[in-house]
């Protein structure tokens, strides 16, 4: 947790440029009880918005661009990637199903100076990819990130592409023959990794698939989550979500536009969430004491590298 002037500044800003809309249905994701209107940020909005953070710039170790929707329906995303880096921000990433990550958006995403792509790819096999990540094509995706591999490998393009698996009872027993394949199409010397973690219950908001490990687990007393302490939000239309979990906004926390992000970041809801948090009185919390999503980052395969954007 660090400090600004005596205040809590995070170390982790999450802009969602899109919200509301997405190409798959995953099964385990909450999508049908989104509530906020669907809306892409344009370039004026993202910059207005970057601009509050730039005072913090120096402090910020990480920024993801994703949130409730899938990125890459922002057909401007590179763009915002490139204004975020040429104002000094570092860590740029976010999280897709690869649905499309064609080859005319791989090389614009590469050249804008993307550090980090998460791709989403949950089984070895079609039927149970498919079954996991709804409405996707697996043969398209698998093609899209070797795709993505090739160029960013022709052009020698820095940015990181990590491979990950969301564990759970569909795909549980292909995890080794999915590492071992896909540890082929990497380069771990530009940082690449296949990574793994369980999956967790959205908040305690479940979605429709079977039940999995990290679903029903009461949340342990002592556990300070990094989301409250480390990680800012801005939905897509500059208002602040509270966590990873906040898909609809549980509090009114203010708008990015109108107000300071550190003082809106040191309010009361956050403090008393830390607060309770630091003396083990999570359970008390509205909230967090049936979230799972920082017991799932708990099973990561690799919990010594640390990496923005891996949970969502």
């Amino acid at each position: 947790m660090k400090k600004f002037n005596e205040k809590v500044i995070p170390k982790h800003l999450q802009i969602e440029t899109i919200n509301g809309v997405c190409t798959s249905r995953c099964t385990m994701c909450n999508i049908d009880k989104w509530t906020r209107k669907p809306y892409c940020m344009t370039n004026e909005e993202f910059k207005a918005i970057i601009h509050k953070f730039v005072p913090y710039v120096e402090h910020l170790e990480f920024l993801s661009l994703f949130g409730c929707g899938e990125p890459l329906l922002d057909k401007e995303l590179p763009g915002k990637i490139a204004i975020a880096r040429k104002l000094g921000f570092h860590g740029i990433g976010f999280a897709t199903n690869c649905t499309e990550l064609d080859e005319k958006m791989s090389l614009r995403l590469i050249k804008s100076g993307l550090n980090t792509i998460i791709c989403s790819i949950d089984g070895i096999k079609k039927e149970t990819h498919e079954a996991i990540r709804r409405k996707t094509n697996f043969e398209r995706i698998v093609q899209n990130v070797k795709g993505f591999t090739n160029i960013r490998n022709d052009i020698s393009g820095g940015t990181r592409i990590l491979i990950r698996f969301i564990r759970q009872e569909l795909n549980r027993e292909e995890w080794p023959a999915f590492h071992a394949e896909w540890v082929n199409h990497i380069n771990p010397e530009k940082g690449d990794d296949v990574i793994r973690f369980d999956v967790h219950n959205c908040g305690g908001d479940l979605g429709d698939g079977e039940e999995m490990d990290h679903r029903n687990e009461e949340t342990p007393s002592d556990l300070v989550c990094s989301d409250i302490v480390e990680r800012f939000f801005v939905y897509s239309n500059g208002d602040v979500g509270f966590c990873c979990a906040d898909s609809n906004g549980f509090f009114g926390l203010g708008n990015i536009i109108k107000d300071d992000p550190v003082e809106i970041y040191n309010n009361d809801i956050f403090s008393k969430y830390r607060r309770f948090m630091k003396a083990g009185r999570i359970q008390e919390l509205p909230h967090c004491n049936r979230c799972t999503i920082m017991q799932s980052q708990m099973t990561k395969s690799n919990p010594k590298k640390k990496h923005a954007v891996e949970i969502n």
